[in-house]
């Protein structure tokens, strides 16, 4: 008898990623110093529709009047209270031409030719319909925001980031990145 998930005509490889779990790193993340961070905030929505486009309505939703953090994660439709992966965090500052918005918004660019990100690109191209943005709205100054931005990054390493600012956590991942 046959599998149902045979045959997988892609490239597997296509879609591997690498992905570091490490509880300890968890356990030292703290954000309570950061003024005016709440993470009761989290919201989430819908990046792109079963198409591959952009879901303009949900991303109205996310706030203009703040900067913030956003996250990318991919979420599958096989269980649907969890088996998310983080692949991507970002940060927006509050600025007469930037918010957390049209911070996200500006991703739309990575999605058809012309992008300039390889990595956020696949993850639209591979996961399109399946990517969600997580999104803090943060009424504070940009300093705020990119510290807390540098602690989750080098807390969770997601594998669309391609900097890891702190270097103790940089020397680790790369001393085992060939493994």
């Amino acid at each position: 008898m046959s599998s149902i998930y045979e045959p997988i005509f892609s490239d597997i490889t296509a879609y591997q990623r690498r992905f570091y779990l490490i509880p300890e790193l968890w356990e030292k993340f703290k954000y309570g110093d950061l003024k005016n961070v709440d993470f009761s905030k989290w919201k989430r929505i819908k990046l792109m529709d079963d198409t591959g486009n952009f879901c303009e309505d949900e991303i109205k939703k996310i706030p203009t009047k703040y900067g913030g953090i956003y996250i990318y994660c991919i979420k599958s439709n096989v269980i649907s209270e969890f088996d998310s992966y983080v692949m991507y965090v970002g940060m927006a500052s509050k600025t007469t031409n930037q918010n957390l918005r049209r911070r996200v918004a500006s991703y739309k660019s990575e999605i058809g030719v012309g992008y300039s990100r390889d990595r956020i690109h696949n993850l639209f191209k591979r996961w399109g319909k399946y990517v969600y943005v997580h999104y803090l709205p943060i009424d504070a100054d940009r300093e705020v925001i990119e510290e807390l931005e540098i602690r989750l990054i080098g807390c969770l390493i997601p594998p669309c980031n391609a900097d890891i600012q702190d270097a103790s956590v940089k020397r680790k991942v790369k001393a085992f990145a060939d493994f």
